[in-house]
């Protein structure tokens, strides 16, 4: 057997644990980055994943109308119009993702299809509610950053 140098801390001894890493606070910085970077990647995949779901449910809901796409094939009375920006509003924050576009085959002004699933989620938000609750508290417009993520 081989001789260590460790020693087995218990909680009760935890108090000096961190007085000691607190003395010795280099120890941590590797800790605290690999944690900082981790939180950021795992924020990232959440709005990575959220976002690429809100599309597709909003492609499946244009297919609903217009028919799956069909390159250099244009058949229907609505087509496929290419995707624009636009913005979701979700439960606490807004949420930037590109729609699809639909429109009515012919000529004129009211051409543009409302995609059903895009209409919901702009109808289905608490966000103007909380914004308007926030508000009628007392909190500025200048501060609103801290109250809502």
């Amino acid at each position: 057997m081989r001789n260590t140098d460790y020693q087995i801390i218990s909680k009760n001894d935890s108090r000096k644990l961190a007085d000691f890493l607190c003395q010795e606070g280099q120890m941590l910085l590797p800790m605290v980055e690999l944690i900082t970077q981790t939180q950021m990647a795992i924020d990232e995949l959440i709005d990575v994943t959220g976002r690429a779901a809100i599309e597709a449910i909003m492609t499946l809901s244009a297919q609903e109308l217009a028919g799956p796409k069909h390159l250099g094939k244009k058949a229907g009375d609505i087509r496929w119009y290419g995707r624009q920006g636009a913005t979701i509003p979700l439960s606490d924050r807004k949420l930037r993702v590109a729609r699809p576009r639909l429109r009515r085959k012919g000529k004129g002004q009211e051409l543009e299809v409302d995609i059903p699933a895009y209409q919901a989620m702009l109808q289905n938000s608490s966000l103007g509610r909380r914004i308007a609750d926030l508000l009628m508290k007392g909190i500025s417009t200048r501060n609103y950053q801290d109250v809502i993520p």
